[in-house]
């Protein structure tokens, strides 16, 4: 399809059939520049024009080729997008129809996911094996407790505790306690700190 080819009747039928096909359907290798240039040309027609009425009908048909460009151009974007996540994962899509800008934008594409899915992947390793091989003092510090240990000193009556769970505590228990509870029974004299 040539520059002078190129117009809104044979616009729409290359629409119809991108519509109509899961595969890029066959189009000029100079498509886009024809097409940029035809839409040039409509715009200098409507400097040129001095009829009201034509400049109005030359916009209308400028407006309604630019939307179905569009629209073809997307239609074929959103193929090459699935045909870039089809190789990735190992398809062979049928790429006969593309032209070098398009083969262009899917060769980026497969290699912008590759590269991802590596980074990702090499990530999520990284930071298991790193989770996996952590010292052994590492782990242990992070399952210190922080809580006070107290010896009791003598019984104490049942009581809740600021945690709200219900103690019995008898002379020469060993428990860890929060801090609060542990000052709490430390000022009454019912428990000694041993840690």
């Amino acid at each position: 399809m040539d520059a002078e080819d190129i117009n809104y009747k044979n616009l729409r039928r290359i629409q119809q059939l991108e519509k109509n096909s899961p595969l890029p359907t066959k189009i000029d290798s100079n498509f886009y520049q024809n097409l940029s240039s035809y839409l040039k040309t409509l715009e200098k027609m409507t400097e040129k024009e001095e009829n009201q009425q034509k400049i109005k009908l030359i916009k209308e048909e400028l407006q309604n080729t630019k939307k179905i460009a569009d629209n073809i151009y997307e239609l074929r974007e959103k193929k090459i997008v699935q045909s870039a996540l089809s190789t990735v994962r190992g398809g062979k899509p049928d790429l006969k129809n593309l032209i070098e800008p398009e083969k262009k934008l899917f060769d980026t594409l497969v290699d912008h996911i590759i590269a991802s899915r590596k980074t990702i992947f090499e990530k999520e390793s990284k930071e298991i094996k790193e989770d996996t091989v952590k010292p052994k003092e590492e782990k242990e510090e992070e399952k210190t407790n922080d809580n006070p240990i107290v010896r009791v000193t003598e019984d104490i009556p049942e009581f809740v505790g600021t945690d709200m769970k219900t103690y019995s505590l008898r002379k020469e228990d060993v428990l860890s306690l929060s801090k609060e509870m542990s000052e709490l029974l430390l000022k009454r004299n019912v428990v000694k700190q041993i840690k």
